[in-house]
């Protein structure tokens, strides 16, 4: 029996990263604590997408949500570099 499709989880799991380091930047200047834990939650969502990429047959992926994935990952590796 084929895994259950993963996408949808993950998907929003890029959003909520990219939601997060949205608010570490807003806050990075007035509140650093804010802006550590919410830089900290959005690593944790881009591990949740690297796993689901490590093995995408696993997870159910398709070839285009696995590249859709690779470039959101992508993105939030540059975005979290800023931080």
């Amino acid at each position: 029996m084929p895994m259950p499709s993963w996408f949808g989880f993950l998907r929003l799991e890029a959003d909520l990263a990219m939601t997060f380091i949205g608010i570490a930047l807003a806050a990075s200047t007035s509140d650093p604590q804010k802006s550590a834990r919410n830089s900290g939650h959005a690593h944790k969502a881009l591990a949740e997408i690297q796993r689901g990429l490590a093995e995408p047959a696993y997870h159910g992926l398709s070839e285009d949500e696995v590249a859709f994935l690779e470039q959101r990952r992508a993105e939030i590796e540059v975005s979290l570099a800023k931080l």
